[in-house]
């Protein structure tokens, strides 16, 4: 359990991560949407997993459940296929920790970390561009036993939750309109 003197420092730490992230690029800066940090964490019996997300991403978000766009490229009637491909990008950074209190080694915890980007391929799209550095960690307290192939799926859940958690927590900022 996080201590307060440690909540307070994990706040302070947080605390910018996130200020300038958008979403939806693909057609210029002057039609995405502001977005920021999102997090999301589940509990099954002993086991516990989290992610927490920083969402700046070129492309579009969507709910992964159902396939519906909920923030990205607005006011556009032009052909953003076009616009992909001849626009000057803007460099794009998502990263995530995913968290849980699994016993896992360190070749195992690249392997969730790996599984994990389906998260980001089932909410962001186009994802993993040359212009988006998608990065994601993840960590173990090492303290419950669990399947590798459960938590890792269990992981792209929990990334798909944050990042729409990103979307949903946004606050409009710099004349950049949120969800």
């Amino acid at each position: 359990m996080l201590t307060s003197g440690r909540t307070k420092l994990w706040a302070i730490l947080l605390d910018g991560a996130g200020t300038g992230a958008t979403v939806g690029k693909l057609a210029g800066m002057e039609h995405c949407m502001k977005s920021g940090v999102g997090s999301y964490a589940v509990r099954s019996g002993e086991l516990l997993a989290g992610a927490v997300v920083v969402l700046n991403s070129l492309g579009n978000i969507y709910n992964y459940k159902t396939g519906e766009k909920i923030a990205g490229v607005r006011n556009y009637d032009g052909d953003i296929e076009s616009e992909f491909y001849a626009h000057g990008f803007a460099w794009n950074t998502t990263l995530a920790v995913f968290m849980t209190n699994a016993k896992f080694t360190k070749s195992h915890l690249c392997k969730i970390a790996d599984m994990s980007h389906d998260g980001f391929a089932r909410s962001i799209r186009p994802v993993h561009t040359g212009a988006d550095g998608d990065s994601i960690y993840a960590v173990s307290l090492g303290e419950v036993d669990a399947d590798i192939n459960a938590v890792g799926s269990l992981a792209a859940v929990v990334v798909s939750e944050a990042i729409m958690r990103a979307v949903y927590s946004a606050k409009s900022a710099y004349g950049i309109p949120s969800a």
